[in-house]
């Protein structure tokens, strides 16, 4: 079971960007799967991107990264920080799979990050499994 710290109050709102994958051998994409999440500076939530494979090979995918943006000038980019993928994940031909990801809030990140949407960009690496 996933927990996540949920704080109506203090709902940080992060906004996917979806992009191709950055894949030498296969082609995937990678798009936000999950809704927003509460996140208060020193929270952690979990945020699931669906890893999309149109060909049509099984494809092994090793590594997913998450570029965060700044959301605006009081708050660093750096404030959020988003874990690399845990874990290989094996997508079969022509399907999806949602895949967790650790976001994390700084404890020292500032009040003006609260309420903010942070733009998000996604790579990754796959290959045959």
């Amino acid at each position: 079971m996933r927990r996540a710290l949920v704080v109506p109050a203090v709902l940080l709102v992060l906004s996917p960007v979806s992009s191709a994958a950055n894949s030498p051998g296969k082609a995937f994409t990678i798009a936000d799967a999950g809704t927003a999440k509460g996140l208060v500076p020193g929270g952690t939530v979990i945020r699931e991107v669906r890893v999309t494979n149109p060909g049509n090979q099984d494809i092994k995918v090793i590594r997913l990264d998450t570029s965060v943006g700044r959301p605006s000038p009081n708050c660093p980019a750096n404030a959020v920080t988003v874990a690399p993928l845990a874990a290989p994940v094996v997508i079969a031909r022509n399907r999806s799979a949602d895949v967790p990801l650790t976001v994390r809030m700084a404890a020292s990140a500032p009040d003006a990050c609260k309420n903010l949407t942070f733009p998000l960009t996604y790579s990754g690496t796959a290959i045959k499994p």
